[in-house]
């Protein structure tokens, strides 16, 4: 398996030799962090840089959630919300290839287009002045189902279904009989799909608002195994987010810390 990393890793520096992500900045690459597994990870992050948004010290940590599930034998699938183009699925499928001894069930639910609307009543400032700057001409705070054009732009615009189909199928190699698009909003396609996806070694909830959050937390949380990890992305960045995720703990009545990876980002593993 090893060697067969090797391939892909040497096939996708050629191809992308000279390639400057215009995300690469953001995501800093070079920055040392001093994590267990960093040089390990970092190869990786190299394959999806041009694919994900989130930063060396998110992807690093991952990469380790992943291999610690491989590696304890943490039953069930990875699972995430939000996906954008990729990347982060593409860290969690790498480390099921170089450490699991069977491949995982990957389940990516996502729009596969821009951002839905967020609810000025519980989304915050925040949220509603980022839509804001690429959606002026009208009100575009109502939580409405529908996508506010533009929004990822300044990104490299929206994910599409192709170029996750591309990364992780084509590039990263993982077998395509073992990933799973769920396209829609979450608010029609996970209550409706919950039940065929079993159990859960991994939750990555990457919502941004709190209706988006809030469904996938009733839905998919109680699937995660104990010793599963639930990680949730934007639990500093948007009041809405962190709304959703504070009144499910408190429902459930368990003492969960909620460690940092940053600033922003949150997790913690299932009792």
């Amino acid at each position: 398996m090893r060697h067969f990393l090797a391939r892909i890793l040497c096939s996708l520096k050629s191809a992308r030799m000279g390639y400057a992500s215009p995300l690469e900045k953001n995501l800093n690459i070079g920055e040392r962090l001093g994590y267990e597994m960093e040089d390990e990870a970092t190869e990786y992050i190299r394959l999806v840089k041009r694919n994900t948004m989130l930063s060396k010290r998110r992807l690093v940590t991952l990469y380790q959630q992943a291999v610690y599930c491989e590696e304890f034998e943490i039953p069930g699938s990875f699972v995430e919300c939000g996906v954008w183009k990729g990347g982060a699925m593409g860290i969690m499928a790498l480390a099921n290839l170089r450490k699991g001894r069977t491949r995982r069930r990957l389940h990516l639910f996502d729009a596969f287009q821009d951002i839905c609307e967020p609810d000025a009543a519980v989304d915050g400032n925040r949220a509603v002045q980022e839509v804001g700057r690429v959606a002026s001409r009208a009100r575009r705070d109502q939580g409405k189902l529908e996508p506010v054009v533009g929004f990822y732009d300044e990104f490299g615009g929206p994910g599409t279904l192709e170029e996750n189909r591309r990364l992780l199928e084509q590039e990263i190699r993982y077998p395509a009989d073992h990933i799973f698009y769920h396209v829609g909003w979450f608010q029609h396609t996970i209550p409706a799909e919950r039940d065929g996806i079993g159990p859960i070694a991994i939750l990555r909830l990457d919502g941004d608002w709190y209706a988006s959050t809030k469904v996938c937390l009733e839905n998919l949380c109680d699937k995660v195994v104990p010793g599963g990890v639930v990680i949730i992305d934007d639990y500093g960045t948007y009041d809405g987010c962190k709304r959703a995720v504070d009144e499910y703990l408190r429902e459930k009545k368990v003492p969960i810390y909620l460690a940092p990876i940053d600033s922003d980002c949150r997790f913690f593993v299932k009792h």
